[in-house]
């Protein structure tokens, strides 16, 4: 046997193999906290803000409008933490619905109701967030931001012809 683990070809047939399993195992764990594999990934409501916090960079911000906007947008996240409620629990919860029920139609129109008005809030509140940044920028970054938002429109348009 330790004839066999001195030769090198043996030795890197059981070592190399062990490394590459460690670190796809690393690179694993590393991903799935950050949110690749299943963690807050489908929580766009937040990334949304994390985006707009390149703003600053884009329209050249004063330190106070910068400031500001980090006051609007930290209080924007923590209302949607507030007031998020899990997709997953909703159609768990319609999933659970027996259509055989009488009152199943009922029931299901109920939920859609739940369900628009959370999109409803969800779209005031980005309005709100939105009034309010737009609030704090000058004339020449007003118009600076409506031309990177015509930007972004036709880039979305342009993968949607794809």
């Amino acid at each position: 046997m330790k004839k066999l683990m001195t030769n090198k070809r043996t030795r890197m047939a059981v070592v190399l193999p062990s490394i590459l399993a460690a670190g796809l195992f690393t690179i694993g764990a590393a991903n799935a906290d950050a949110g690749w594999f299943g963690k807050d990934k489908h929580d766009r409501g937040e990334r949304h803000y994390e985006k707009m916090e390149h703003l600053a960079d884009k329209l050249d911000m004063t330190d106070e409008q910068e400031i500001q906007l980090k006051e609007i947008l930290k209080s924007a996240k923590a209302d949607s933490k507030a007031n998020k409620t899990s997709r997953r629990e909703m159609r768990k919860e319609m999933m659970m619905l027996n259509p055989d029920d009488p009152e199943f139609m009922v029931k299901v129109e109920a939920q859609a109701d739940v369900v628009a008005s959370q999109v409803k809030a969800k779209m005031l509140s980005f309005a709100k967030v939105r009034k309010d940044v737009y609030a704090i920028l000058t004339a020449e970054q007003k118009q600076e931001m409506q031309t990177l938002m015509e930007k972004r429109m036709k880039k979305m348009e342009g993968r949607k012809k794809d």
